[in-house]
């Protein structure tokens, strides 16, 4: 198959959260299974083409958006995976920004708009069997697609946070490139919601996980479009994401101060001991080091365990909380009185480099992952790769990437608790600290969670049968 990916953010070209890994992993997976895959993308303005080895083409797409004509340039290159690259530029809407969400309202809206213009244009010149959209980004490209009547390109639509939706004022329509042929697919709620446009309009939706599949038609956890995911019935399906294990690999890790594998793990007490180092904590082997990453999600259940941290920090342990930049607000004012009030116990971190995230879990013997919802399960199968017992809640991806150790630590991946509150929190804390004491047994844990495969393999089987239901 020749597949057409059409995201707003890929790794490492830009963007550095869940949705840019696996819009970089899974098409490298597809190719492995003999597809054609090219990945669209904006060229923002943190992609040196000239750096990237990217090749400008000297035909332009043509487009008209908001009353005026724009001509988007078209730059392609190849990642070392063997995917093929388009990044769609204009100096003026895309280089201007650092990603699509940056600016006003307005030039989200003249940005995305102009993208999905100029993604059907790149399609009718090259062609595709299937495209596959990501977020409400590739939605919008998704809805175009399918409305085009001189276009029979089925389209799958890949959702990775329902509460990502690409909602504008119905004033901004012409900024979006909205006619009257598919502007109602948009209309909801008194708004135009780009996602609500695609789950209208996709041959399928594939979200993240199973489980959090099954949530979205069960829970209030579709932000709004409960009613859309419900109507999806067999359209949609969960698809459990993987990991780049080139990228996710202790063993060949550079970002690491020493590398390590199942069988020799000397390595990963070395990089524990650097992080302490590094950060003024007790160098010391026999505490248990406790990792956690802040990104720019808003449900990561921080505030769970700012209100039992005391608690936690009383045990004879470790707490390092990484941030990708530098965080403001109430939550962040308390971590860091946190970290002042118990300095051997708990620092804080900034992602300087981009690198903190794979030192963080090199270094840690748990890993802390308290959101209330989790579409995806990357943070354990990172943890797991690393090392590491994830402590989260049974939601969404959680629950499918981690089975609940046994008290004797003989079956299981990490620590699981239901109810999404401190105490909920605080008790698998507990049970995960009694189970580091368990030296052994849970040497014995940490190896098994190594081994486990958490590749792309079977996610991208999945999603090829996906993509032939969608051509049937």
């Amino acid at each position: 198959m020749d597949i057409l990916v059409v995201t707003s953010e890929v790794a490492p070209y830009s963007g550095a959260g869940e949705a840019a890994e696996v819009a970089a992993a899974l098409p490298k997976a597809l190719k492995g299974l003999d597809h054609r895959v090219t990945v669209v993308s904006p060229l923002f303005r943190g992609i040196d083409p000239t750096a990237r080895s990217l090749a400008r083409k000297l035909t332009k797409l043509e487009t008209h958006l908001d009353g005026r004509d724009l001509a988007c340039e078209v730059y392609d290159g190849r990642t070392a995976g063997g995917v093929d690259l388009t990044f769609i530029g204009h100096e003026e809407v895309f280089h201007a920004a650092d990603a699509m969400g940056d600016g006003t309202e307005a030039d989200v809206a003249l940005r995305a708009g102009l993208f999905a213009q100029a993604v059907e244009q790149l399609l009718r010149a090259r062609g595709a069997d299937v495209v596959h959209a990501y977020g409400w980004v590739g939605a919008l490209a998704a809805v175009r697609i399918e409305a085009a009547r001189d276009l029979d390109v089925p389209t799958v639509l890949t959702v990775l946070d329902p509460a990502s939706q690409g909602r504008f004022d119905p004033g901004l329509a012409s900024k979006l490139g909205l006619d009257d042929a598919f502007r109602a697919d948009l209309e909801h709620g008194g708004a135009l919601v780009a996602l609500a446009g695609g789950l209208r309009r996709a041959r399928r939706v594939v979200t993240v996980s199973p489980t959090f599949a099954r949530e979205l038609v069960t829970a209030p956890h579709g932000a709004g479009l409960e009613d859309l995911f419900a109507a999806l019935g067999e359209r949609l399906s969960g698809v459990l994401s993987g990991v780049d294990v080139s990228v996710w690999n202790p063993a060949t890790d550079a970002r690491l101060p020493a590398r390590f594998d199942p069988m020799d793990l000397e390595g990963k007490a070395r990089c524990k001991a650097d992080l302490q180092r590094k950060l003024l904590l007790p160098v010391r082997s026999d505490v248990p080091l406790l990792g956690m990453m802040a990104t720019e999600a808003e449900d990561e259940g921080f505030d769970l365990f700012a209100k039992v941290a005391p608690e936690i920090l009383r045990n004879d342990c470790q707490v390092v909380v990484g941030f990708e930049d530098d965080r403001d607000g109430d939550l962040g004012r308390v971590l860091r009185e946190l970290s002042e009030r118990w300095p051997d116990r708990m620092q804080l971190a900034i992602d300087e480099d981009g690198s903190l995230r794979h030192r963080v879990l090199g270094a840690s013997d748990l890993v802390l992952a308290p959101s209330r919802h989790e579409p995806c399960g990357l943070v354990p199968m990172q943890a797991h790769r690393y090392g590491a017992l994830p402590v989260a809640r049974r939601t969404g991806g959680f629950a499918d990437t981690i089975v609940d150790c046994d008290p004797k630590l003989r079956t299981g991946t990490g620590f699981l608790f239901d109810e999404a509150t401190g105490e909920g929190l605080l008790g698998a804390v507990r049970r995960a600290l009694a189970a580091f004491a368990r030296e052994q047994a849970f040497d014995a844990a940490r190896r098994r969670v190594m081994t486990i495969d958490h590749s792309w393999e079977r996610g991208a089987r999945l999603y090829e049968r996906t993509f032939k239901g969608a051509l049937a």
